[in-house]
């Protein structure tokens, strides 16, 4: 996605006057500051070959406990706390229907979303929370040295599990499994606790979402999710990690969330409606779907290639060291 996104910069701050600007790129990263956070779950639950519908709904539903404790005691400490344990326990109740039980990703990620929608809308009757803390709106309104503090929470996130993603062995694991979860445990790897763990993971993370997103906007909604399910799937898929699982990474996935989110901040200069911002992100999120499946079945046909290539190379060596044997 680099090359796409220096394509992106590059005409659109041709095309839009001002879209380079050091403000409008405070804009961009605030943003990104949920979505970075969020993405990384997804992330983690597409490589094992699962799905994570819920993640949208879970920020709702942990913005709107968190914004309630808030009121109710004045802690943003504790606020943090609340949006966690909401996250954590809708993610363990997933992995719970997932692992120990069997059932499809989809469907249960599905019914947990409807759930947890609907609590945020039964706890506030549909309506925006406001009036939370100051220190937490100063918190969101802040910058070290120009970046805003949002994003280099959302971008610390994705740091850590990007790193342990990557270097290791739980991470290790989570390849495998998605891979090939037969091979994975014949290796002695049990499969069902790592699945488990992943989607308690991506509960919790969303939690974080939810508080980085009060502290951007100042306040709590029960759809505050709704609009970023999309967006999150779709910087996932648009990073190129595979939806069948075992390719990808957080890195990828972070570079599709960066074209998401600038894609969305031109739309909104050129006054472009929600909808219409959700017709572009649902079409790129299908074309990238395409490209990533293409790229697989190339690479693979390209290994195959290679495989035959290797053994036809060989074989005449074979063959030749066979002759020189028998005449000595």
């Amino acid at each position: 996605m680099l090359p796409v996104i220096l394509i992106a910069l590059t005409i659109l701050s041709i095309t839009i006057d001002g879209f380079m600007s050091a403000g409008n790129a405070q804009n961009i990263m605030r943003q990104l500051s949920v979505i970075l956070i969020a993405v990384t779950g997804e992330t983690l639950v597409l490589l094992i070959g699962g799905i994570d519908l819920s993640i949208g709904a879970i920020i709702g539903l942990s913005s709107v406990c968190g914004a309630l404790i808030m009121q109710f005691t004045g802690s943003p400490l504790l606020g943090l706390l609340a949006c966690i344990a909401v996250g954590a326990g809708v993610g363990s109740l997933n992995g719970l229907l997932i692992a120990r039980f069997g059932l499809q990703p989809f469907i249960v990620t599905f019914g947990t979303m409807l759930t947890a929608r609907a609590l945020g809308f039964l706890l506030t009757g549909g309506r925006s929370i406001g009036m939370l803390p100051k220190p937490l709106l100063e918190a969101g309104r802040m910058n070290v040295a120009g970046i805003p503090l949002v994003f280099i929470l959302g971008l610390a996130v994705a740091v850590v599990v990007g790193y342990v993603l990557s270097r290791t062995a739980f991470g290790r694991r989570i390849y495998l499994i998605g891979s090939n979860p037969r091979a994975a445990e014949f290796s002695g790897i049990k499969v069902n606790r790592v699945k488990f763990q992943v989607y308690l993971i991506s509960g919790t993370l969303a939690g974080v979402a939810a508080y980085v997103f009060m502290m951007r906007l100042g306040t709590a909604s029960p759809t505050a999710g709704d609009q970023l399910l999309l967006q999150i799937i779709g910087a996932v898929v648009l990073g190129g990690t595979a939806l069948t699982g075992g390719e990808g990474g957080i890195a990828r996935s972070v570079t599709g969330a960066v074209l998401i989110a600038i894609i969305i901040k031109s739309l909104e200069i050129m006054g472009a409606q929600f909808w219409d911002q959700m017709i572009v992100i649902g079409v790129l999120t299908a074309l990238g779907s395409a490209l990533g499946a293409w790229l697989s079945r190339r690479r693979t046909r390209e290994t195959k290639r290679e495989d035959v290539a290797e053994r036809i190379g060989h074989s005449p060596v074979e063959k030749d060291d066979s002759a020189t044997r028998l005449r000595n």
